[in-house]
């Protein structure tokens, strides 16, 4: 979940309302149940083939699935490599380029961009030194306070605004065929938003989850996989809330929303700030910063070591890693004051590319999911509370090489 909730949650249905109408969250809902989908099978598949690594712990993903079970290291080293393009050039920067802007939303003085840029650049060495565990544990005390803590001042935020809350949920479902006309491109645009957005926001069908859900430590793959799909329907949950703030705020007008837009330049985290601080006043710019910055920084260390496992998969070469480290450095600063939201547009082709990739292996390798599904729901049937995997469940155990108890 330190993985999947982040800025994405705030940032993501924001802008997807603004270029795509409310309708878009409604198409965001229907691409969240597929991806609670995707996400079960990719996981399971990540659990089955993954690896031990050199601290006695797992180690896996979309490069090691295609390495075990596709027997083709070759593709696994171009699948590692896109991993570490989307981690340090896609979620890194989306992060990054997020918490700087509400920074400088917050706080406006001279070389505001410079300071959190530096102050960024700092924490991005100090991840870089902390390691997987120092991430893990982190993520482990933030995240499930600062979820809760979205989700508290969300639901105030709509509270005061409960009047307009009614309308905010019709405009969902009113904007979802009958597309606003302020919308360029009609349906397809609201569609292509949500998609982009969603995926974004959730992470399901990417196959990038699976390099966190596979190095758990599980009894059985279907374990993890479910718990990821509940992850996809936390997330959803989280991005849901955020698009009722706004909503709620102008009634389901998308006209005057984006009037309010217009009037102080485009961007999801200006329209946030000043959602809030007409409603609860001077501090919301400091409160969206502070959300914003926990919700980003959780993402940017599990997005380095997630890079840092795809990198050690292709290469051990500590001098390659070292350059490695001094470019995620220079993404983060060069995203923090250099970092707008159009940006945002590598991040969306990078996932794109990572979606094609992913459908292709899933389809070569979803019949293992498949049969560790069948396998789970036969214990369970006999009554057994927990289910133990075995790799002989499975017609071809080829590759399998962590599940032989």
């Amino acid at each position: 979940m330190g993985n999947r909730i982040g800025v994405g949650n705030i940032v993501g249905p924001i802008t997807a309302i603004i270029f795509g109408g409310p309708g878009a969250i409604l198409w965001m809902w229907i691409f969240a149940t597929l991806g609670g989908a995707t996400s079960f099978v990719e996981t399971i598949v990540g659990q089955i083939f993954k690896s031990k690594d050199d601290k006695d712990g797992y180690i896996g993903g979309p490069a090691y699935n295609v390495a075990k079970g596709m027997n083709s290291r070759k593709l696994g080293v171009i699948i590692a490599a896109l991993m570490i393009a989307v981690y340090f050039g896609g979620y890194n920067l989306s992060a990054v380029t997020s918490i700087s802007s509400s920074f400088k939303g917050a706080y406006d003085f001279e070389y505001n961009t410079l300071v959190i840029a530096l102050v960024l650049a700092a924490i991005a060495v100090v991840v870089a030194i902390g390691g997987f565990k120092g991430v893990a544990k982190a993520s482990v005390l933030i995240v499930p306070i600062m979820a809760l803590g979205w989700v508290i001042l969300s639901i105030a935020i709509i509270v005061m605004n409960i009047g307009g809350l009614p309308d905010a949920i019709a405009s969902i479902f009113a904007c979802a065929f009958n597309v606003p006309s302020a919308v360029g491109g009609g349906v397809g645009a609201m569609i292509i938003w949500a998609l982009r957005r969603g995926v974004w926001s959730n992470e399901a069908g990417e196959g990038t989850i699976t390099n966190i859900s596979s190095s758990a430590a599980v009894s059985h793959p279907v374990k993890q996989g479910l718990s990821q799909s509940l992850g996809v329907f936390f997330d959803t949950i989280i991005s849901t809330m955020t698009a009722l703030v706004v909503l709620s705020f102008f009634s389901g007008d998308y006209e005057a929303l984006i009037a309010a837009v217009a009037s102080f330049g485009n961007g999801s985290m200006p329209l946030l700030q000043f959602v809030m601080s007409d409603t609860l006043g001077g501090i919301a710019p400091t409160l969206v910063f502070i959300f914003v910055f926990l919700f980003a920084i959780t993402c940017v260390m599990s997005d380095y070591v997630i890079g840092m496992n795809n990198l050690s998969f292709i290469t051990k070469d500590r001098k390659v890693r070292f350059a490695l480290i001094i470019i995620s450095v220079f993404i983060v600063f060069f995203s923090a004051y250099y970092g707008s939201e159009g940006l945002l547009a590598i991040m969306d082709v990078l996932l794109g590319v990572c979606g094609i990739v992913n459908c292709f292996v899933m389809f070569k390798l979803s019949k293992y999911a498949i049969e560790a599904f069948n396998d789970y729901r036969r214990q369970k049937a006999e009554g057994i509370d927990d289910p133990v995997f075995h790799k002989s469940a499975l017609s071809d155990p080829s590759g399998v090489t962590e599940w032989d108890n």
